[in-house]
C-alpha cells in the first residue's frame, strides 16, 4: 500500500472514473474509493452526446467497436399524446451505465489506478497540507482530494452541505423518485424519447445489444399517492399513450432499479475547500442536456487544474478558483436553460402548451436543443 497518494477520487461514476484515467497518464499515484461493486447498474438515462465520443476515443473507449446505436432524432410528447419530433444537430449515442462504467473501471486498474470498491468513506479531513480520508478498514493520506460522490451520500451530512438546510424550505426541485428498467420491444435505434405524465416525465432510448433503456423522474409525493411503484405506473404513466405502449413491453429485470429523494437542488462546487464532481457539484437535471456527458466534460478541464497544483505551480485556493469559474462558464447557461424547461415538465397544461409553441415555431426548438448540449471536447 502507497503512504501517501498524489489523488484520492471518493466515487466511481463517469466523473471519478474519467478523472482517474487522466491522472494515472499523467502519472500520479491515484487511488479511487467506491462503495458500490462493479459492473453495476445506476439509475439515469442512458445516452452519451457526441460531444463527448472524442475524449472517451482517447483515453482508450472506441465507440464504433462497441457498435452501439447512433442517436440522432428527438421526440417530446404531453400527457395527452400531443407531440414533436425533431432532429439533434449532434446526437449522441446509447449505452448503459453497466457497460460503460465497467469499461472505465478496466480502464483506470489498466492505467495503474489503485481501486477499492465496496467501501464507503465516513469522513474527510486536513491536517496541515496533508488530506486524510476515513473508512470503516482504514485511513488514506493524499496531498489532495476530489468528491465525485454522486447523487446522495453520507458525506453530504458529513460536511454539513448547505443545500440540504435549504431544501428543508423549498422543495420544488427536490424529492424525486428515479425508477430505471431495460426493455425489450420494437423503437428505432436512432431516437430518444422524453414523454410527459402528470408529476414527472419519462425518457426512452436505445443501448447496447438491442435493449431499450426505460428511466422516469417522478415527484415522491405522487408515489407516496399510489403506494407502489406499479400504482403510479398505471395511475399516472400509462395516461400518456405512449407511455402506455412502453409499460407493456418484456422487462428484463424481475424488479426495477430505483432511488429515492432525487433532488435537483443546487449545490456547491467545492465544500471544505474540496472540488466536486458531476453529480456531487450538483445534479444534473435531464433537460440541461447531458449530465453523464457533463461529469466526463468536467474531469478534463479539472486534470491539469490537479496537475499544477501538485507540480507545485499554483495553489490548492488557486486550482480550486479556476475550477470554479470553469464549471460556471461551461455549465451555467446549460443549467439555467435546463431548469427553465424542467418547470414546464411533469404539469398537463404548462406541458402542452410548451409543446404547441414549439410545433409552431422550428426556430425555437433548435434554439433549446442547441442551449443544452455543448462542444466538442
Amino acid at each position: 500500500m502507497i503512504n501517501i497518494f498524489d489523488v484520492v477520487i471518493i466515487g466511481g461514476g463517469l466523473g471519478g472514473l474519467t478523472l482517474s484515467i487522466q491522472m494515472a497518464d499523467l502519472g500520479w499515484q491515484v487511488l479511487l474509493i467506491e462503495q458500490k461493486n462493479y459492473p453495476m447498474h445506476r439509475v439515469c438515462g442512458e445516452y452519451v452526446a457526441k460531444e463527448a465520443w472524442g475524449f472517451l476515443n482517447r483515453i482508450g473507449i472506441d465507440a464504433n467497436a462497441l457498435q452501439l446505436p447512433i442517436i440522432d432524432k428527438l421526440k417530446v410528447s404531453a400527457v395527452n399524446g400531443e407531440f414533436l419530433t425533431s432532429t439533434l444537430t449532434s446526437g449522441g449515442r446509447g449505452i448503459s451505465r453497466f457497460l460503460l462504467d465497467d469499461l472505465l473501471y478496466q480502464k483506470a486498474i489498466e492505467k495503474g489506478v489503485q481501486v477499492i470498491t465496496n467501501t464507503k468513506v465516513l469522513g474527510v479531513q486536513q491536517i496541515a497540507k496533508r488530506w486524510e480520508i476515513e473508512t470503516k478498514e482504514n485511513i488514506f493520506k493524499s496531498k489532495s482530494v476530489i468528491g465525485a460522490f454522486g447523487k446522495r451520500s453520507n458525506l453530504d451530512k458529513f460536511f454539513r452541505r448547505k443545500y440540504l438546510e435549504e431544501n428543508l424550505k423549498n422543495t420544488r426541485l427536490k424529492n424525486f423518485v428515479g425508477v430505471k428498467y431495460h426493455l425489450k420491444g420494437d423503437l428505432p435505434s436512432d431516437i430518444i424519447e422524453l414523454h410527459n405524465f402528470s408529476g414527472g416525465y419519462c425518457g426512452i432510448s436505445k443501448i447496447e445489444n438491442d435493449l431499450i433503456c426505460m428511466c422516469f423522474l417522478a415527484k415522491g409525493s405522487y408515489l407516496k399517492d399510489a403506494h407502489s411503484l406499479e400504482e403510479m405506473e398505471q395511475k399516472y404513466l400509462s395516461r400518456n399513450p405512449f407511455l402506455n405502449k412502453y409499460l407493456k413491453y418484456e422487462r428484463v429485470w424481475d424488479k426495477p432499479l430505483s432511488i429515492a429523494k432525487v433532488d435537483f437542488s443546487h449545490k456547491s462546487i467545492s465544500e471544505n475547500t474540496i472540488p466536486m464532481l458531476g453529480d456531487a457539484a450538483g445534479l444534473i437535471a435531464p433537460l440541461c442536456g447531458n449530465g453523464m456527458t457533463m461529469a466526463m466534460q468536467a474531469s478534463v478541464f479539472l486534470t491539469p487544474l490537479m496537475d499544477s497544483y501538485l507540480k507545485e505551480e499554483i495553489s490548492w485556493e488557486q486550482m480550486t478558483d479556476i475550477y470554479h469559474k470553469t464549471w460556471q462558464s461551461t455549465f451555467g447557461k446549460r443549467l439555467f436553460t435546463g431548469r427553465i424547461i424542467q418547470r414546464f415538465f411533469g404539469n398537463s397544461l404548462t406541458t402542452n402548451l410548451l409543446i404547441k409553441l414549439l410545433n409552431n415555431s422550428s426556430t425555437l426548438t433548435k434554439t433549446l436543443i442547441k442551449s443544452t448540449h455543448g462542444e466538442v471536447f
